[in-house]
């Protein structure tokens, strides 16, 4: 009679748990749907815009032009969905309106001032979810909303992450440099947000970046002093190169690393000789910046430099000097000297570059 029961409560436990699964198949069927219906109609939504945008845009007269816009926002009436994908397109026939005549861009500033994205947005912020707070400070950011920048200000310190970032993003993009600093000295203990979010905050950043990189110098550690010179390698900001020389010195190896790629990217014949010293660093990594930035110099002493590079003893460092050798020796005469020493591996490392260009150039030096 025991084992009889257990059995039959081994039956009910599978039922349960079969019917539980059904009903999770069919909630999870039913969401895909409603997604489906929703993508549809979003689609929908995306293609009428697009096509009133576009009758709008290229009607022959003004009255016309009016008379298209009236029928768009008719179409969009109170439907904040409407507005929002309105306000996307337009948001991207703007960054392309330099390529529009002029009468065109005109037509653009009547489209935002019936838009009137900024309160539409402000109020989403406001009286939204988490999700929606995000969005609305991103788009207000779009229209460089620097008035809201106190609104957004307070979302910093939410403590759901993804609304953080987006929130730091937003007055990144307003050039909030105050807010920028104080999320980066939150990233120093938090690293919830990763050395990627950051160099992505920084190069959002909308101010003056020189300031910004120095702010942070004062404020910061060395993970932080390091990323910032990172994000803004790419600029060459010449107001900074003497912070990166002093930064060459640093014993934080990753600072060291982007203050040399940093200083690198001038290719200016006056940092020859901190190339050349940073060639015997101990730190392959800054060796191989270090020939990068001789490369950019291409002097004769900067050659030389990178002759004694090809001896080097990591195979990553031999082959960009050799490489760099054979782009800027239009004469051969420092590959023939590589070539015709006593070492192998530097010799190995100029024919190794002598082939891939002659290949690439199909079969031809140039």
């Amino acid at each position: 009679m025991v084992e009889f029961s257990y059995e039959i409560l081994a039956a009910i436990l599978v039922l349960i748990f079969i019917l539980a699964l059904c009903f999770e198949y069919l909630w999870l069927y039913i969401l895909s749907r409603k997604n489906e219906e929703a993508d549809l109609q979003k689609g929908e939504i995306n293609a009428r815009i697009h096509a009133m945008l576009e009758a709008f845009l290229y009607s022959p007269t003004l009255s016309s032009r009016e008379a298209e816009l009236d029928a768009l926002f008719a179409y969009i009436g109170e439907d904040p969905v409407k507005k929002d994908e309105a306000v996307i397109q337009f948001i991207q026939l703007m960054r392309m309106s330099a390529d529009l005549p002029e009468e065109k861009q005109a037509s653009l500033g009547r489209l935002y001032e019936r838009l009137d994205p900024v309160p539409f947005y402000t109020e989403r912020l406001e009286k939204g979810n988490r999700y929606e707070k995000s969005y609305a400070a991103r788009r207000l950011a779009d229209f460089m909303a620097r008035e809201k920048i106190e609104e957004i200000r307070p979302l910093l310190d939410d403590k759901h992450t993804d609304l953080v970032y987006n929130a730091a993003m937003a007055l990144s993009e307003l050039g909030d440099e105050e807010s920028v600093v104080a999320f980066a000295q939150k990233c120093e203990t938090n690293r919830r947000y990763s050395h990627r979010v950051l160099l992505e905050l920084l190069q959002a950043y909308s101010g003056d970046r020189v300031r910004m990189v120095r702010r942070l110098y004062e404020t910061c550690d060395d993970y932080i002093r390091a990323t910032a010179v990172k994000a803004y390698t790419g600029d060459r900001l010449e107001a900074l190169a003497g912070l990166y020389m002093d930064g060459m010195d640093s014993r934080d190896g990753n600072l060291k690393i982007a203050c040399v790629k940093a200083l690198a990217q001038f290719g200016d014949p006056k940092y020859e000789h901190t190339m050349a010293v940073a060639l015997n660093d101990k730190n392959w990594i800054v060796r191989l910046a270090a020939v990068s930035g001789l490369e950019k110099i291409a002097t004769p002493t900067a050659l030389e430099a990178l002759v004694h590079a090809t001896q080097d003893e990591e195979w990553w460092v031999r082959s960009a000097a050799a490489k760099a050798i054979v782009q800027i020796d239009e004469d051969l005469v420092y590959v023939e000297q590589v070539l015709g020493g006593y070492d192998k591996y530097a010799a190995d490392a100029v024919k190794s570059a002598l082939y891939k260009q002659v290949k690439m150039n199909g079969g031809a030096l140039q």
